[in-house]
């Protein structure tokens, strides 16, 4: 089918996800009927007029089974939005704006495009291996095909009405992503945005579509906005480090587009995924986003990573660094792609390994203006680039 091997990842309220060692597969319960592929197919041609100027993640192919069932196959993106706030907690605001900037960006290019996203969420709102969000499962006409039996929190009252999907109810999907990226929670289970951005989240779940934003275009404007003035972020309690579990497989928050070596064998990471400002497609009349200067740990903020412990399936990190920065831990293997996962203020991590396979890690942190990198460890003989 696409040579790959492929596990469960995850089970939605429709589809079932498969991921490879690069590839997804979303998969329905039965075939789609032969309209819905059709219009499934425009809207797809339509997405991939954009792919490379908006920060959306296309389907590559439309796949029948060898048991009837439809498939939509994609790039492999294995943290969505939804599962690092749950891992992690609510984002700084900074990478909130960041994020959401992404996808207000995403909904207005498939918007002019003359594609309706039909369903925005957290989880939808995906982190590819370069450490960008992306926003994936654009497309009403699969939707239509096989529609949910329960509307989630971030579904459009209108849509859980009468099943109406458009631009507006889109515009309810991105005020829910914006809400759990700042708060922790779902709309409906409370929480407080930070002022800056109460005013327009609460537009934007506004339950009568006319009191929502006019388009989306206006929201990347206001988040654009937001970003440039660089609020300044409230304190935050640090919360108890991470000494034991397994943490989530994924990849990253915002990426910077800094890449450095880090195995000998060649393979590259991304510098930190949740880099406050990361390059996003922007609409040209918006001012480009700065990015973070990176520095090397010596030159002024210390960051040491302490010799990794090996437990054969499992290695232990620690590392030191200063109060008020932001952690996040790249793992690179011998011969996958690196992963970058984030520690947010946490000191410790539990990373889960194959026996027998060589690894580097290397700890790096932000404070959002200045970005440092640990010296690589390695364990089994890897040989690391500094």
């Amino acid at each position: 089918m696409t040579g790959e091997d492929f596990d469960l990842i995850g089970t939605g309220p429709v589809a079932t996800v498969y991921g490879g060692l690069y590839l997804a597969l979303k998969v329905f319960p039965s075939a789609a009927p032969p309209d819905a592929l059709d219009a499934a197919e425009r809207e797809r041609a339509a997405l991939d007029a954009i792919r490379d100027t908006a920060p959306i993640l296309p389907v590559d192919d439309v796949l029948e089974l060898p048991d009837g069932r439809t498939a939509l196959q994609m790039e492999l993106c294995s943290l969505s939005l939804a599962e690092l706030v749950a891992g992690s907690g609510e984002l700084l605001v900074a990478d909130a704006v960041a994020v959401g900037l992404a996808v207000a960006t995403a909904v207005a290019a498939a918007h002019r495009a003359g594609v309706v996203h039909g369903g925005l969420s957290p989880y939808n709102v995906l982190f590819h291996p370069s450490g960008a969000p992306v926003v994936a499962d654009f497309g009403v006409a699969l939707r239509r095909a096989f529609p949910v039996e329960q509307p989630t929190p971030y579904t459009a009252p209108e849509t859980a009405r009468d099943g109406t999907m458009d631009e507006r109810s889109d515009l309810y999907g991105l005020g829910g992503v914006l809400h759990l990226a700042l708060t922790g929670h779902p709309p409906s289970e409370g929480g407080e945005p930070p002022p800056e951005l109460a005013r327009l989240v609460t537009r934007l779940l506004a339950p009568d579509p006319a009191d929502r934003p006019s388009t989306s275009d206006v929201v990347v404007r206001q988040l654009t906005a937001l970003g440039e003035q660089d609020p300044p972020k409230p304190p935050r309690v640090e919360p108890p480090p991470v000494t034991s579990g397994p943490v989530a497989r994924p990849r990253s928050r915002v990426g910077s587009g800094v890449v450095t070596g880090l195995l000998a064998g060649g393979a590259v990471l991304v510098a930190l995924p949740f880099l406050l400002r990361a390059t996003l497609a922007t609409p040209s009349s918006a001012a480009p986003a700065p990015t973070p200067t990176v520095a090397s740990s010596a030159r002024s903020i210390p960051l040491t990573l302490d010799d990794p412990v090996d437990h054969g399936t499992y290695v232990d990190l620690s590392w030191q660094g200063e109060d008020g920065l932001a952690f996040a831990v790249v793992v690179a293997a011998d011969d996958r792609k690196p992963e970058v996962r984030v520690a947010q203020r946490n000191r410790t991590m539990r990373v889960e390994v194959e026996e027998g396979r060589e690894y580097c890690f290397q700890v790096q942190a932000t404070d959002g203006t200045l970005v440092v990198e640990s010296a690589p460890k390695a364990i089994r003989g890897a040989a690391c680039k500094s």
